[in-house]
């Protein structure tokens, strides 16, 4: 465009619109309803907002953001009656959603979601011409009234997309009623996240479904090697395998670690970790006499592998010495054990590939979920934040006596309480004792730097950020001392808490900083970490309890209330 050229002398030189032609409308109420809409949103934009305060922006956003979204939830019952009458046959296109694109000057792809939303949320007729209720009746209220966003509707609709058919009618109700009326108070991720501890305890242990299902739909596929030298790929899967994943990725693809542009990439443990010289509970016993002692230097030989030794002295080592001139060494007969061996394996082998079901993409996820928790067993990833680096799960008591229910991770996920035991079985064991308000009795230290033990207490109780609404889990957090260290504040577990790398430098005595405390016992929820703005945000400064890592909180009303 030449300089001094408008946008609109250029259309006209192309010979574009600039503007789609206002389509009439005959019926005269309509009409004047939607005219004096257009007038009045007319008179709104002309405002000139530069010399308005930020309280009235603020103001200003939301308001229109709830007129928008009435708009949009009001919109779908139109669209609907547009497809029964077949009114969008008209277009030239052969389907609902291109003809719905067209006219709207959308995506089709948006424009095919848009159509299935809406016959779901909007109001229907029977054939006898009587009204009908949505199929999420309090969900299409809400967004007709502005207060929820189409975001908040798919996750409701994804909730019962994925809900097994043999969850009961009033179930369904329920869980409809209390998840449009949280999603009035909640973002959508946040939803999202309370939809599926809501679903976990619709089906605390994936019974209402068939386990080999799910267990069939989990692979990890790798695609050709493009000419680039690049592979693509795609994965399906399980909680167990997650769990394994997140805690590596948690350390080696932190910003600055493995990176390739570096001279030499390495994966290097928080400063603050070395200092933590204490024995933990994730320290192993190296006495031969203890249990599970026995287990010897790293580079020992485990059962059943040949170790190569020419030690004469060690059990068997004779039939590997090299100078031994006994008969009995006899290379034959050496040779046809190891036939044998080799004969019985391979038939093992084939009795076992004939009983293999699993298609090379499942073969491939089992393997990957193998050799990660072999990683993690074995302790040589170093730490993270003063922690080994290894999944880090927390349970109740009862669903551990119950052996049901759910089970979260360091990192914010969630696995069965039966695959957590499965995983148990070859890991470290530790016990946090918290009171019925959820907070650890005690775990005290006279040292700055909060030891490992604390860490991952306060995994269990603040599982993540406790900043308001921030969605980082433990392993993406630093330790925060509620009351700072340097004036006289101690390093014990009640006044510790997270904050993940973004929140934790918003903490200050200065007039833009924000101030943490700890809730008192009269607060609905007792010995949380609250957040408390600056005045520039909120002059009274009221203290906020983050609920997201607590999604339980969401769904019930009272903390004496059970803890999916």
């Amino acid at each position: 465009m030449l300089s001094g050229e408008s946008v609109a002398g250029l259309a006209d030189d192309v010979g574009v619109a600039s503007a789609r032609a206002v389509l009439p409308i005959s019926d005269a109420s309509l009409l004047a309803a939607v005219e004096s809409m257009e007038s009045a949103w007319d008179s709104v934009a002309d405002v000139d907002t530069s010399m308005l305060d930020d309280a009235d922006r603020r103001a200003l956003l939301v308001r229109m953001e709830k007129l928008s979204r009435a708009m949009y939830g009001t919109s779908h019952t139109w669209l609907t009656e547009l497809i029964e009458n077949d009114g969008l046959a008209v277009l030239p296109d052969r389907t609902n959603a291109s003809r719905l694109a067209s006219l709207l000057l959308v995506d089709p792809s948006v424009a095919g979601k848009r159509i299935k939303i809406a016959a779901k949320i909007a109001d229907g007729r029977a054939l006898t011409g009587e009204k009908l209720e949505p199929q999420y009746p309090t969900t299409a209220e809400a967004h007709r009234d502005g207060h929820i966003d189409a975001a908040h509707v798919t996750v409701i609709d994804e909730f019962f997309k994925d809900l097994p058919g043999s969850v009961d009618h009033d179930s369904k109700v329920q869980s409809e009623i209390l998840l449009s009326d949280l999603a009035k108070q909640v973002t959508p991720e946040q939803l999202r996240v309370a939809a599926a501890r809501l679903h976990a305890l619709l089906d605390p242990d994936g019974s209402l479904k068939d386990e080999k299902d799910s267990i069939a739909k989990c692979f990890f596929r790798l695609g050709r090697q493009g000419k680039d030298g690049l592979s693509k790929g795609s994965f399906v899967i399980d909680a167990e395998f997650r769990a394994y994943l997140e805690p590596i990725l948690a350390k080696y693809a932190k910003a600055g670690n493995c990176n390739p542009d570096e001279p030499k990439p390495v994966a290097e443990d928080d400063p603050s970790d070395t200092s933590n010289d204490e024995p933990t509970l994730f320290d192993r016993d190296e006495d031969s006499d203890s249990p599970g002692g026995e287990s010897g230097p790293k580079d020992s030989a485990s059962p059943g592998c040949d170790s190569g030794s020419a030690d004469s002295d060690s059990p068997g080592g004779e039939s590997g010495s090299p100078d031994s001139d006994s008969p009995s060494s006899d290379s034959g007969s050496a040779d046809h054990s190891a036939s044998t061996r080799d004969s019985v394996n391979s038939e093992d082998e084939k009795r076992r590939a004939g009983r293999d079901m699993r298609n090379q993409g499942q073969r491939n996820h089992d393997a990957m979920k193998a050799v990660l928790r072999q990683m993690l067993a074995s302790g040589n990833l170093g730490q993270h934040r003063g922690l080994p680096v290894t999944a880090v799960i927390t349970m109740t008591a009862k669903d551990l006596e119950t052996a049901s229910g759910h089970a979260v991770t360091g990192t914010g996920s969630l696995v069965t309480v039966r695959d957590a035991i499965r995983m148990a079985s070859h890991a470290h064991h530790y016990l946090a004792i918290f009171d019925d308000d959820g907070q650890a009795l005690y775990l005290g230290r006279s040292k700055r730097l909060a030891s490992a033990d604390q860490r991952i207490v306060l995994m269990a109780r603040d599982r993540g950020c406790t900043f308001p609404m921030c969605t980082r889990p433990a392993t993406w957090c630093q330790v925060h001392h509620l009351n700072e260290w340097a004036t006289g504040g101690e390093t014990d577990i009640d006044s510790l808490t997270f904050g993940c790398d973004l929140h934790h430098p918003l903490v200050g005595d200065g007039p833009n900083d924000w101030a943490t405390t700890t809730t008192g016992p009269n607060h609905p929820r007792p010995g949380r970490t609250q957040w408390h703005p600056p005045e520039s945000v909120d002059p009274d400064r009221r203290g906020m309890v983050n609920h997201y890592h607590h999604p339980q909180e969401y769904l019930y009303s009272e903390p004496e209330d059970p803890e999916p």
